[in-house]
């Protein structure tokens, strides 16, 4: 058995929702948990509410799964009560266990900070409460921003959303006739997509139904949409200025294209046409004929090792090679830069060789510039941001813009969407 012990020294200013999670094969969905950084005692809160709860999502079989709520769930509904496409399969009943969903208990006529944390690592998922439209978007990725209303939460791989919940007072209850409300969790963007559901439980008095459900509803009971590359895109403010970079102190641009690559030699997501793995393999210039490892070692263990050996040729990079050292693998930057990284969706000219994609920056924040279809257009996205000061993000969607899986047949390899980063380096290592 191996065991690490590790210690958090939070500096001011980094209160806010996290999560730690592994990144090596399945402890990347198991060995996770919400890391939640807390305000100093004299550091005000900017906004009012009476307490709070943490929605910690995972997931159970991956790629057609349950959704957890706080390690709990119903068995979800399939693909057929879903109304997912054809074709598709019924998972094996032998391996579900009903255990019963998250039962968050809150009080009438009160306040709630919401923090929601997605540590699945595969799908996208879109929720909603019954009844309860009334959310307000105060925090992303630990960073504070102008209240953002809207009617559910949308949330992929390693995002975090914290929102204002409003519950019902105990008059609307009588109304309406009941104290449990369905939390509902849609999956998109699947082969098979699927609901699960959490509750919302008020502790009263009043004479309601408290007897939790044996089963989820046999149907979806919010019509959650199924395209929202839009969902409060150029929406998100900084709760104070966050000293956003100009597009004319921007030093250089980095570009990335995501895609899924089928070689011989097996299946690899590449950024850039490039691959990387837990031993820091990638694939160089060629990825359908070498394989070989560049190094044996973790970059990082690597300059530990070697020093100034393992040190990349940043001028090389920049000069030659788009910012990409091709001795290392890595993209070197340095502090005082400010980088514009444009990440793009790239079909592979194969059926079903195309998906979204999580984008993460550990160790700081980026800019996050917006999204949109097709290639990117520096000019027409700089107008777009005008009076806009965009919010600090650790992770971000890059979407596919398109229902179609089979984008990419036919060798047809035209962009299908972006996402932009503008990156203040600070922060050496």
């Amino acid at each position: 058995m191996h065991y690490f012990d590790y210690e958090v020294r939070p500096e001011k200013g980094d209160a806010g929702t996290y999560f730690y999670h592994s990144h090596v094969g399945f402890q990347a969905v198991s060995a996770a948990g919400p890391l939640i950084i807390e305000e100093q005692s004299s550091q005000p809160i900017p906004y009012s509410y009476d307490d709070e709860k943490t929605l910690f999502l995972t997931e159970l079989t991956g790629e057609a799964g349950t959704i957890l709520v706080n390690g709990k769930s119903y068995v979800p509904l399939d693909a057929g009560q879903t109304q997912t496409p054809r074709p598709w399969t019924k998972p094996d009943a032998s391996i579900l266990t009903n255990c019963g969903p998250e039962i968050m208990e809150v009080e009438p006529g009160r306040t709630y900070r919401m923090r929601m944390i997605g540590g699945m690592a595969l799908n996208l998922v879109s929720v909603a409460v019954q009844d309860h439209a009334n959310l307000t978007v105060i925090a992303v990725d630990a960073s504070y921003v102008q209240p953002a209303e809207t009617d559910r939460i949308q949330i992929g791989s390693g995002q975090r959303f914290d929102f204002l919940l409003q519950t019902k007072t105990e008059s609307e209850l009588q109304s309406l006739g009941r104290s449990k409300f369905w939390i509902q969790l849609d999956t998109r963007y699947r082969p098979i997509d699927t609901t699960s559901y959490a509750l919302l439980s008020y502790k009263t008095t009043l004479p309601l139904n408290q007897t939790v459900p044996s089963s989820a509803p046999s149907k979806p009971l919010i019509a959650l949409p199924d395209d929202f590359q839009d969902w409060l895109e150029y929406t998100l403010r900084p709760l104070t200025p966050n000293n956003f970079p100009p597009a004319s102190s921007v030093t250089r641009s980095v570009h990335l294209s995501s895609a899924q690559l089928t070689a011989p030699s097996g299946l690899f997501f590449s950024a850039q046409n490039r691959t990387w793995t837990d031993l820091n393999q990638h694939l160089s210039a060629t990825p359908f004929s070498n394989t070989t490892p560049s190094t044996g070692t973790p970059y990082l263990v690597d300059i530990y090792r070697r020093g100034t050996p393992a040190i990349p040729d940043y001028a090389s990079a920049v000069t030659h090679h788009g910012g990409w050292d091709p001795t290392l693998n890595v993209y070197p930057a340095q502090t005082g830069e400010i980088i514009d990284i444009i990440l793009t969706n790239e079909p592979d000219g194969l059926p079903i060789g195309f998906d979204l994609h999580p984008w993460h920056i550990h160790g700081g924040h980026v800019y996050d510039l917006g999204s949109g279809p097709g290639e990117y257009n520096a000019v027409a996205n700089e107008e777009k941001l005008k009076g806009y000061e965009p919010v600090l993000r650790d992770t971000t969607m890059l979407y596919k813009y398109t229902d179609s899986e089979l984008v990419g047949a036919n060798l047809n390899y035209t962009t299908q969407g972006w996402r932009a980063w503008r990156l203040r380096v600070e922060d050496p290592g």
